[in-house]
């Protein structure tokens, strides 16, 4: 769980011979080293969307409009396995979470931004970290280093949390992008496609950049 792995370390410091004492938000990797700009290595899971409810039913209440805004639409969910209960089922916690809207995403993107930059209030706070969706540039960028996948297919695939590399782009669900009009659909093994987005989908999902910005 990304907000977890936060809460144990909220930030670890690499060293550059360029760029000394740059902040890495856990679960992500570098993009640009000049603009402090890092991406997840992987797709936000059903674990990750189960604990963001959760954490709004514990400061908002059950019954709250927050609440029930952040709900993904279970019908669209269970599109993946049939009569399986995608959302609620716990065999599929590592798979990336579907059946949300692109305002659902950036939402999410508000509140990790929040929960992250709240865990350093009480200490001297010289970072901000702010969560995005990515714009087709940062896919480009991040689909250059990941490593290729000869064996395309269809299937979605669980998410291994270890994982430390960029995974998963162009080749899983398909992401929304920071333009609510665009999305990544995939890839033709040489380069990432995009088309224009149609409605929610339970092949459509999404992953968070980060910013971090010194503060004066």
């Amino acid at each position: 769980m990304r907000f977890f792995a936060l809460a144990i370390c909220f930030l670890f410091v690499v060293e550059s011979q360029v760029y000394a004492s740059l902040i890495v938000p856990p679960g992500t990797v570098s993009l640009d080293k000049k603009t402090q700009t890092y991406i997840d290595v992987s797709e936000v899971t059903v674990l990750d969307w189960v604990e963001y409810l959760y954490w709004i039913k514990n400061n908002k209440g059950e019954n709250s409009d927050e609440y029930k805004a952040a709900m993904p639409d279970s019908a669209t969910c269970e599109k993946l396995y049939g009569a399986v209960r995608y959302f609620q089922h716990p065999k599929y916690r590592h798979y990336p979470i579907v059946g949300l809207t692109h305002e659902q995403a950036l939402n999410y993107c508000l509140w990790r931004s929040d929960r992250v930059n709240e865990l350093n209030k009480n200490k001297a706070k010289k970072y901000t970290i702010t969560y995005l969706l990515p714009d087709s540039y940062d896919f480009q960028k991040a689909y250059k280093k990941q490593r290729k996948n000869k064996n395309i297919d269809k299937t979605i695939h669980p998410i291994n949390p270890k994982n430390k590399r960029i995974v998963n782009i162009g080749y899983n669900v398909q992401e929304y992008t920071s333009n609510s009009d665009v999305i990544l659909i995939g890839t033709d093994g040489e380069r990432l496609i995009f088309d224009d987005f149609m409605g929610i989908s339970y092949m459509l999902g999404f992953r968070c950049k980060a910013v971090v910005v010194k503060n004066k």
